[in-house]
């Protein structure tokens, strides 16, 4: 990761922290585990993806699948069939997992990225249909504004989830603000504010950007929305980012497609070169096993794209790929030269 160039690595999103299905469960933490977050921040990755469920008793916990039957040391016990949001964070606790860990809270994950420093962030994934999730993030966010800097953005599937949070996050973010200013000039008449307590900072941390999922093929669930990236753009730009409710029309920030080999072609690069100049954040995802998961794809939608983030599981073959192009990026400068 320190070999690479800043502008691409600070576009590496590790999905579910450092972890890979085709690397050895020794060599790699659990996925969504602290432990896979910690390893990613720390080695220089800034940006992590984490899924979220919400407990039976309303704490936001990290899990990818409905249930925890695939990672848990004993998938037969009753409650690693059970559903995550029909479980209590004790029994979640209670139940071992094959690393020996256990699924962290949300906020126990910010708390590290807050200890290890500014440039460690999430992005969050809201499952499609997890209509509880939208009030009980907003509702975090609201009580620990100061772990809101550690949210890059909160993305999903769900389009009406994604225009609810919205609403919910700029009611939060605005009044906060107000009321920072307002208790700083009340504080400061009294005398009893000091520039140096944190608590008194007139500084709001930036809203989380929002950000619509998309799929590259054919509809498979009710919820998925499809984009051709060579298609017709005006869908995702004049709608589905869009909503308008009580007369006032809000934008999502952007959309974070599934990679497209038509990407590659001039028509992709102009139309996500389109996105961005529209204003638009962009990011790719890869299906593992079918898609491309290499520094080479990473490198061509950052600086010939522009896109903004690049998921990836950091496969041993990632290393490679980026040694061969500055091989042959500094083949290519030698000849010039000459």
């Amino acid at each position: 990761i320190s070999s690479l160039p800043e502008t691409n690595c600070n576009r590496l999103v590790a999905h579910r922290g450092f972890h890979s299905i085709k690397d050895r469960s020794d060599r790699r933490p659990l996925e969504n585990s602290l432990s896979a977050y910690e390893a990613a921040w720390t080695a220089g990755v800034g940006l992590c993806e984490c899924d979220v469920a919400l407990t039976k008793d309303e704490k936001i916990v990290l899990a990818h699948d409905e249930d925890f039957s695939r990672l848990a040391l004993n998938s037969s016990h009753v409650n690693a069939k059970r559903l995550v949001r029909d479980l209590t964070m004790k029994e979640i606790i209670a139940l071992t997992f094959k690393s020996g860990t256990r699924p962290p809270l949300l906020i126990d994950v910010l708390r590290s990225a807050c200890a290890i420093g500014g440039h460690a962030k999430l992005i969050i994934e809201i499952k499609a249909g997890n209509t509880e999730m939208t009030a009980a993030l907003a509702r975090m966010l609201k009580r620990h504004p100061d772990l809101a800097a550690h949210v890059e953005a909160i993305m999903s599937f769900d389009l009406w989830a994604m225009h609810k949070l919205k609403m919910e996050l700029e009611e939060i973010f605005h009044s906060h603000h107000h009321d920072s200013n307002s208790s700083i000039e009340e504080e400061k008449k009294s005398g009893d504010c000091k520039e140096s307590d944190s608590l008194y900072n007139p500084s709001t941390p930036p809203m989380p950007k929002l950000l619509l999922l998309t799929v590259a093929d054919q509809p498979k669930r009710s919820y998925e929305l499809w984009l051709n990236i060579t298609g017709d753009l005006t869908p995702l730009t004049d709608q589905w980012l869009v909503s308008s409710t009580g007369g006032v029309t809000r934008s999502l920030d952007g959309v974070y497609l599934r990679y497209q080999k038509d990407m590659h072609s001039p028509a992709g690069i102009s139309a996500l070169k389109k996105l961005r100049e529209q204003g638009y954040v962009v990011g790719v995802w890869c299906l593992a096993s079918e898609d491309p998961d290499d520094y080479k794809t990473l490198d061509f939608l950052g600086n010939e794209c522009g896109v903004n983030y690049y998921n990836t599981d950091l496969p041993r073959s990632f290393a490679k790929s980026s040694s061969s192009l500055k091989s042959i990026r500094s083949s290519s400068s030698m000849t010039n030269e000459e």
